[in-house]
């Protein structure tokens, strides 16, 4: 399939038909994004449940951390401060999650003060850590790379929200828990994007119950 125009996708868009439709592919075994979205909800919310719990009780020690969560694509647990975000990368020896300064460096907030105070997190919180890290991978275990039926559009899927692309180009993205396009949408098309910036939320919410999907795994 050739890459949209701004006018071919707002005529998408604009159209009463669903992608596999107005495309002329079969519809079997095929749901809207919007339904594939809910069922990734409902395995984020299963894995959410079993760490909860631990990642509250590394909050309240350390309170200026306001969100842990691992990173399927660093393979690091991260952690911020509200500013800055910081990383825990297993050390398979001593079979512990130790502060991974070569990634904080990079951050252009960096802190060694900031970083020091936590330089003993993953050995007093091991046990927190490693079920926090065991139950997050088990939100990765299935295919997070979703394309749809014209392979126009595809989802990456991260823990806290979803990526939506369009040309292979990012588009915007989606929250997991609410399953709402967030404000800022970045634009996909050759042409000067100033008619992107005219996507409403309306229209975003609708394109999402018209591109269709593989079935694939609900939960």
């Amino acid at each position: 399939m050739n890459k949209l125009t701004y006018k071919e996708f707002k005529d998408f868009l604009e159209s009463d038909v669903d992608e596999a439709t107005y495309f002329g592919y079969s519809k079997e075994d095929l749901i809207s994004l919007k339904e594939r979205l809910e069922g990734l909800r409902e395995r984020f919310e299963i894995c959410e449940s079993r760490i909860e719990r631990d990642r509250e009780k590394i909050i309240r020690e350390y309170n200026n951390i306001t969100d842990i969560s691992y990173s399927d694509y660093r393979k690091t647990l991260t952690f911020n401060d509200g500013k800055s975000s910081y990383y825990l990368k297993k050390d398979e020896e001593k079979n512990i999650y130790k502060i991974d300064w070569y990634a904080s460096y990079e951050n252009p907030l960096f802190s060694d003060m900031k970083l020091i105070r936590y330089r003993n997190i993953g050995k007093r919180f091991s046990k927190e850590i490693d079920n926090i890290v065991e139950n997050s991978i088990k939100y990765f275990h299935k295919d997070n790379s979703i394309e749809s039926v014209s392979s126009i559009f595809n989802l990456e899927d991260d823990y806290h929200s979803s990526l939506l692309y369009c040309n292979d180009y990012p588009f915007f993205y989606i929250d997991k828990k609410t399953i709402l396009p967030k404000d800022e949408v970045i634009s996909p098309f050759i042409e000067r994007l100033d008619g992107t910036r005219k996507l409403t939320s309306e229209d975003k919410q609708k394109l999402l119950t018209k591109i269709m999907v593989p079935r694939g795994f609900l939960n």
